[in-house]
This record gives structure tokens, C-alpha cells and sequence, in this order.
């Protein structure tokens, strides 16, 4: 046993060394997920039992350009070598939007996508949204663009694929990311940076005693749209200009302005950050800033300084709107960020609950 761990861990350090680009760094690689833009409007599809038995993939969310999602690595490289070597395991049965009988495909499927951000409120707050097993048509993926937040080898991979359509430098990134995942599932390995840190307050300086929720994760009515809506964050409160920082060490996924499609004015979440923490297998979300003071692709350390908070986007005063996503099988979820900032805010919510008040 000791000499296989050796052996793994002597091919890993080889694959390291000789490498032209180095996976030695979780947070460059994203983990091993390809992150895409869209460059227009798609169709989004997901199995489906039709009344007769039989399966078909429908279409289930239509998202707008500039929405991004995210794959396995090991997914869409599986996915495309069949589409080379075996068209007919992924010419998956479809139907068209609009039309009732199914479609054979032609030109292939790729699964396992997931929504990680769409430029829509109503979109956003869909019950549709957090599924990870949403399908793309590999015409649409390859029109979709790599971000510059993914690793370089990720990256080269994708832009090989899409420019020359040749899976090597993707196939061996895949087959090493996979063997990499199971080294570390059998032999316990964690990331340092995942068993050291632990959380801090997303604005700066201002933790236990300091930090105010004004408006909880879950069901509420909106307070300015009225309607009943799913509040995937916690608001904290914070003036503008407030410095909001990195609540663990990760790498800055997109720096985003969310705007109304036929205004044009800034709304929604307004200015917002997306970091990822592939050590703490967290994403987070910090929305309605002011200003940015990162960009995508950034590498950040815990507490470093992201942005300014503010009141841009849809608000009733300023605040820091701030989301967790926490890692699973298949995807990452919103979680209610008290479980992991709520110690912080044990002893402004224990104040408030030794009043009465008279109504």
C-alpha cells in the first residue's frame, strides 16, 4: 500500500514538473470545471418522460447571452469524444421549442451543465435554475466563449476544440484531473488552504458585534417589486463605500452589471462579484457594489479587498447583499449564509429578542 502511495505520488509530482501548463494549483484550475459565456440566447434541455413512454430531451430554460455556465471537464470531454467516435450515444431524441414531435439529432448533446449566473432576476429566482443536469446542443456549446477565470489548461483545451475540433490536450487534462480526484479520495489528501482557513466577514473589519443582517435567506416579498420571491442571500448592512472583502482565498469567477434588457438601466443585483473557492468547495456572491476593485481572473487571498458596497441594481437603501453556494455531487447550491457567518450575528440577533415590544 505504502509503495502504490508512493508510486501516485511520484507520477503526480512528475506530471507536475513536466506539464507545459501546471494543474499544481486547485483555484487555477477551477477544481476541473469549464466555465462558459454565452454569446446569445440558447435553449437549455432536460430528459423527459413524454406521455407515451418514451424520452425525449425538452427544453426547459431559455437563458440570455451572457449567462454562465459551468461543466465537468470530464463530462464534456466525454461527451465530445463521443460525438466523434460515437455520434449515436449522444444524438439524443429532442423537441423543438414551439412543436410536440421529436426530433433526431445529428450534430450531439453535451450534459451536465449547470446555470451559475443569469443576467435575470426572474431567471434567477427560478425553481428551474439550481438543476446541474441540463443538457446543451454542441452547436450552442461551441458558439459559447471560454471565461478568463478558468485555468490556462482548461482554457487551451476548450479553444483547441473549438478552433481545430481536436480533443487531445482536453482528453489528458481530463484523465489526469479524474486521477488526481481519486488520489485524493483514497488517500485522504486535503488542500491546505481548504483545513486552514475559516471564514471571515465579507466587509472588512467589521465582525462579531459588528455585523447587521437586515434581510434574511429564504421566501419574502420583495420590498420593491412586491412579489414573493426567494431571497438566495442574507443583506448586511453597510454604507457606501464600505470595503467588502474575499471571505476565504479563491479566484474571482466575473465582476458583473446586471441591467434591465430594454432600459438598459442597471438593476437587479446592479454590481456584483462572483469568487470561487475550490479549497473550501464554496462559491460566494457579493452584490449591489458600488464600485469593483478586482477583476475576473484575479487571484485573492482571504480578506483581500474586492469591492466597494452600495445601492446599485434594485434597493431600498444601501447594503451588501451576499450569497453562499455550497458544493455537491453534481453542482454547487445556495445555502443561508448564517451557516457560516451566523456566529457573527449571534450577538446582534440575542439583543434584539431581550426587548417586548407593545404592538
Amino acid at each position: 500500500m505504502q509503495r502504490k502511495f508512493i508510486s501516485q505520488l511520484m507520477s503526480s509530482v512528475l506530471f507536475l514538473a513536466v506539464a507545459p501548463v501546471s494543474f499544481a494549483h486547485a483555484a487555477d484550475e477551477m477544481d476541473g470545471t469549464l466555465y462558459l459565456k454565452t454569446n446569445n440566447s440558447i435553449h437549455l434541455f432536460l430528459a423527459t418522460e413524454m406521455p407515451n413512454g418514451d424520452r425525449a430531451l425538452t427544453s426547459q430554460l431559455n437563458v440570455p447571452e451572457d449567462t454562465i455556465l459551468a461543466i465537468d471537464i470530464k463530462d464534456i470531454n466525454d461527451s465530445l469524444t463521443l460525438a466523434q467516435s460515437s455520434p449515436e450515444r449522444v444524438n439524443y431524441p429532442y423537441i423543438i421549442p414551439g412543436q410536440k414531435n421529436i426530433q433526431k439529432s445529428r450534430l450531439g448533446w453535451a450534459c451536465g451543465i449547470r446555470v451559475v449566473d443569469v443576467l435575470d432576476e426572474d431567471l434567477r429566482s427560478s425553481d428551474v435554475i439550481d438543476r446541474t443536469d441540463f443538457c446543451i446542443s454542441l452547436p450552442d456549446l461551441r458558439q459559447a466563449s471560454s471565461l478568463e477565470s478558468n485555468g490556462n489548461a482548461i482554457r487551451q483545451s476548450f479553444f483547441e476544440y473549438k478552433i481545430a475540433n481536436t480533443l487531445g490536450k482536453m482528453n489528458s487534462l481530463a484523465k489526469e484531473i479524474d486521477r488526481l480526484r481519486k488520489d485524493r479520495e483514497e488517500f485522504g489528501i486535503v488542500d491546505k488552504a481548504g483545513s486552514t482557513e475559516t471564514i471571515i466577514s465579507p466587509i472588512k473589519n467589521c465582525g462579531k458585534g459588528c455585523i447587521v443582517a437586515t434581510s434574511e435567506f429564504g421566501m419574502r416579498r420583495h420590498p420593491v417589486l412586491k412579489i414573493n420571491r426567494l431571497h438566495k442571500g442574507i443583506d448586511l448592512r453597510a454604507g457606501i463605500g464600505t470595503q467588502v472583502v474575499s471571505v476565504y482565498s479563491g479566484k474571482v469567477l466575473a465582476t458583473r452589471t446586471e441591467r434591465n434588457r430594454l432600459t438598459k438601466k442597471v438593476s437587479g443585483y446592479g454590481n456584483y462579484v462572483i469568487v470561487v473557492h475550490p479549497n473550501a468547495k464554496l462559491e460566494t456572491l457579493y452584490a449591489h457594489l458600488s464600485a469593483f476593485k478586482t477583476k475576473a481572473g484575479a487571484s485573492v487571498n482571504q480578506g483581500d479587498l474586492i469591492a466597494l458596497s452600495g445601492n446599485t441594481g434594485i434597493g431600498t437603501a444601501p447594503h451588501l447583499h451576499f450569497e453562499t453556494h455550497v458544493q455537491n455531487k453534481r453542482g454547487y447550491t445556495a445555502v443561508n449564509p448564517r451557516n457560516f457567518i451566523g456566529s457573527m450575528l449571534q450577538i446582534v440577533a440575542a439583543f434584539f429578542q431581550s426587548f417586548h415590544f407593545n404592538v
